[in-house]
């Protein structure tokens, strides 16, 4: 049974290691390191989960790891304001016209300058 577990896991296995790896790369690249992380083999030959073991660490190693990830959230979060919206092709929108008359319309066509949209009925008052 192990064997063929063994065979099952093993793409999970090397993906784990592969992590691990990475993990402990990124931690070094920014001056901190966890004690003692490692893979959980027996977890993975008995119940074909691989766990990842991220250890005991210091309260300061915490925080350095916190620290990281919360720079690496407001990151993500700077760049993503930073990205132009557009709508996707073909979905529904609502334009309205001076005094807040609601126009539904849908998106043929858009561009980084340009969004095309047709309106599906509209009425002049």
């Amino acid at each position: 049974m192990a064997s063929i577990l063994r065979r099952i896991t093993a793409e999970d296995r090397r993906e784990a290691a592969d992590a691990l790896d990475d993990l402990k790369a990124t931690l070094a690249y920014a001056g901190t390191q966890l004690p003692s992380p490692g893979i959980d083999w027996q977890c993975a030959s008995v119940t074909g989960i691989v766990l990842i073991d991220l250890g005991a660490a210091p309260t300061s190693v915490i925080l350095q790891i916190v620290d990281l990830l919360r720079l690496g959230v407001r990151a993500q979060r700077v760049r993503a304001e930073q990205q132009p919206w557009h709508p996707e092709l073909g979905s529904a929108v609502t334009l309205n016209r001076a005094g807040g008359t609601p126009l539904p319309a849908k998106v043929v066509g858009t561009s980084d300058k340009v969004i095309t949209v047709r309106l599906d009925s509209w009425v002049i008052t």
